[in-house]
Order: structure tokens, then C-alpha cells, then sequence
């Protein structure tokens, strides 16, 4: 087995990869007696049919599928071995490659062309400034959620049909009287007092003794629902950002090459030639990305997936019930997850994104701006729409678990 490689560019080369009879005969006869053990041929007992029989119904298949197996994994070894950081996938050069014949030919050549990952240098430090906005929680935003609350811990009036006075279940006043009783389908509701057994509702444990302490609380509890917003805002801009700021040279012509060989049939050039320079972006964030996850040894663990969906559940059906029986029914759900590939990359990426906008937030310098939820409201519908037009025809790319990317 004879490989070796010459630079086509900066950033490109091809690899010749050599195969010679002694680098398969071994394995191609094992296949060919394993065949005579277990072939079905009429007229010949089982385990006694001619090797030269069963090399001329399949030897070529043999060799053909041999040679594959040896191209793919001679290929994964030396880009391992010579510590290749590469873009995408080995090419076959069309143009350096024959048409191979397995019945007649005894030693095989093939090309490849391989791209390489650039070096560049990120400006992920205080130098790089990224807008943080921060949603100003006024006192009508609480007045009207304290409003909702009261009325969603009220008491239920029952209204009568017969246009009597209403009773209500509590010792509050009855409504004096109910317009169109007929067509009254809900029951109105009396407000919950404000009192600290109401807080203590809303807020179990929390032992909120004054309507002060209540508002104060409600407004941390606005901040941090707004703040999932704003961070993914933030999380959007500070991308955006680093792809813009960090100067990363590409081998373009092979990413399209590659791009049309690995979407076999799905993309023509031209659709490709289109849409390349999204994906160009795509790229160069995703490089970034594996930069920045390796040099800060982000990682996501198994057990790290298998506590975010035991969070979640617990979320849901409230921690306080939950007993050793509960538990033991809860991790075998948490098992029936974990083998569901799809959802547990979905949470490693959350996850790891999460991580990322942790490390944002402490390497970059943070412009606060404060803003009114109506303004948020206008900049996040705008940055939705900006993000929309950017991605719409972007490339979707490998993610593997426990490896936020690899290429």
C-alpha cells in the first residue's frame, strides 16, 4: 500500500493511493472460502463447492467491495496518522482517475482531493464589543401580571340563569345583578386579596410577607424570562461579530466541488454557485466555533443530557411529588430518551450553546443597553427576519454527540 500526497494550492492537495495484490489477496481469499461454506448451489453438497466456481460467480464483487473497504480505510488512517485538519471529504479527482476493471486488472491507483482548514486568529477577548440589551420591567408590566395572577387565584362566582343575584363561593359581596344571565357562559371571578397567604400561593415557600416583597419578586421573575430572549439576541449578534472580525481565507472551489459531490443529485452548480457565500459563512462560524469549544474544553457529557431531561421533567410535574418510586419510573423515561439520537443531539447543542454564551458573556466586552419591551419587541422581529434571509439557503452540517462539530 503506497500513498502520497502533493500540495495543489494553499490550501488543497491530492492524495495517490496505490493498491497491489498483496495488499488484498489475504482478505479476498478468507471471503472466498467463508463463500464455499455457506453458498447454496444446486447440484453441490454444502462446504464442497469448487473454490474456482465460487471465485467466478463472485470474485469480482469480492475484490471490487475489498478494494472500496482498503480506499476508505487507508484514506481515515493517513489523514489520522499525518494529523490532517481537514475540510469536509477526500474528493475523487476525475480527472487523475481510470476506469478500473476488476477482471482484469491486478493493481489499482486512485486520486483524491482533500481541502485544508486554514489557520486564523479569533479576536475573542475584550476587544471585540457586543450589544447586550437588557428589557426595563416598569410598574404597568407588573401591575397588569399581578392583575392576571390575582384573577387566575380567585374565587369563581356562580352566575344563575334566572337573573337573581349571583353567589359567590367565598364570603366576599355578591354581584347585585347579572346583565343577560341567558347568554353568560363564564362565570366572573373575584380577584384574590393581597394578602400573604395569597404570595404564599403564588410563591410557595418563598414566605412573602408584604405586597412590596411580592411586586420585587415578580419583577426578578420578568427578568429572567426576558432573559432568554435577549441572550439569544445577544448569542446572535456576538456570532455575527466573530465571523465578520476574524479574517479566515477558505479553498472555495473545492468546498463547491465538494458541496455538489457530497449533496449528490439534491443541488445543481448553479444552485450551489448561489448560495455558496451563505454557506461560506456557515463555514467560517463553524471553525470558529471548534476553535473556541477546543481551546475553552467545552464538553457536554452523557450524564450532563441525562440531568437536563431529568430537569425538565421535574419542572413539569412539580419536585414535591416526587418519591423513590416516581424516581426509579423516572430514569427508566430518562433511558427510553437517551436512545432517541435525534433529541439527544437536540439538548447537546442547547447545551453547548449554552456553555458558548456563558464564555460570551465573561471573554467579551458587553455594551448594555437598556429598552423598553415594546423596542425589544421591534429589534427582535427585525434581527429574526435579517437572521432569515441569511440562513434561509444555508447548509445544514454534521453535529456528533459529544462533539459539538467535526469535519
Amino acid at each position: 500500500m503506497n500513498l502520497s500526497r502533493e500540495n495543489t494550492g494553499e490550501l488543497t492537495a491530492t492524495i495517490r493511493l496505490e493498491i497491489t495484490p498483496e495488499d488484498y489477496t489475504e482478505q479476498v481469499n478468507k471471503v472466498i472460502k467463508d463463500y464455499q461454506k455457506k453458498a447454496n448451489i444446486p447440484g453441490f453438497r454444502p462446504g464442497h463447492i469448487p473454490a474456482g466456481l465460487i471465485r467466478k460467480m463472485y470474485g469480482k464483487a469480492v475484490l471490487a467491495e475489498e478494494v472500496n473497504k482498503l480506499i476508505s480505510e487507508s484514506l481515515n488512517n493517513y489523514i489520522k496518522e499525518q494529523n490532517l485538519d481537514m475540510l469536509g471529504n477526500p474528493i475523487p479527482n476525475q480527472e487523475k482517475n481510470s476506469a478500473v476493471n476488476f477482471e482484469t486488472q491486478t493493481s489499482f491507483e486512485f486520486f483524491f482531493d482533500i481541502g485544508f482548514a486554514p489557520e486564523f486568529k479569533i479576536p475573542f477577548g475584550p476587544e471585540t464589543e457586543v450589544e447586550d440589551l437588557e428589557i426595563t420591567v416598569d410598574d404597568s408590566m407588573i401591575d397588569k401580571y399581578v392583575d392576571e395572577t390575582r384573577k387566575r387565584f380567585g374565587t369563581p362566582v356562580k352566575a344563575k340563569e334566572s337573573g337573581q343575584p349571583a353567589e359567590s363561593d367565598s364570603a366576599a359581596e355578591p354581584i347585585t345583578e347579572v346583565e343577560n344571565p341567558v347568554e353568560t357562559k363564564t362565570p366572573e371571578v373575584i380577584p384574590a386579596e393581597m394578602t400573604p397567604e395569597f404570595f404564599e400561593k403564588v410563591y410557595p415557600g418563598e414566605k412573602l410577607e408584604t405586597e412590596e416583597l411580592f411586586r420585587e419578586r415578580i419583577r426578578k421573575d420578568a427578568f429572567a424570562s426576558f432573559a432568554q430572549e435577549t441572550d439569544r439576541i445577544f448569542f446572535n449578534k456576538a456570532t455575527d461579530i466573530l465571523v465578520k472580525s476574524t479574517n479566515i481565507d477558505l479553498p472555495d472551489e473545492f468546498l463547491k466541488r465538494w458541496l455538489l459531490e457530497y449533496n449528490e443529485g439534491k443541488f445543481t452548480q448553479e444552485q450551489i454557485d448561489k448560495d455558496y457565500p451563505s454557506f461560506r459563512e456557515s463555514m467560517k462560524w463553524q471553525l470558529i466555533e471548534n476553535r473556541i469549544i477546543r481551546e475553552n474544553e467545552i464538553k457536554v457529557s452523557d450524564e450532563d443530557i441525562r440531568n437536563y431531561i431529568r430537569t425538565v421533567m421535574l419542572h413539569r410535574v412539580g419536585s414535591e411529588f416526587v418519591d423513590p418510586e416516581m424516581e426509579k419510573k423516572y430514569e427508566s423515561i430518562v433511558d427510553a430518551f437517551m436512545q432517541n439520537k435525534e433529541q439527544v443531539q437536540r439538548i447537546n447543542d442547547q447545551l453547548y450553546n449554552a456553555r458558548m454564551l456563558g464564555l460570551f458573556k465573561i471573554k467579551l466586552s458587553l455594551l448594555k443597553k437598556e429598552v423598553s419591551y415594546d423596542e425589544f419587541i421591534k429589534i427582535a422581529s427585525e434581527t429574526h427576519e435579517h437572521e432569515h434571509h441569511d440562513h434561509e439557503h444555508s447548509h445544514d452540517h454534521e453535529h456528533d454527540h459529544n462533539h459539538k462539530h467535526e469535519h
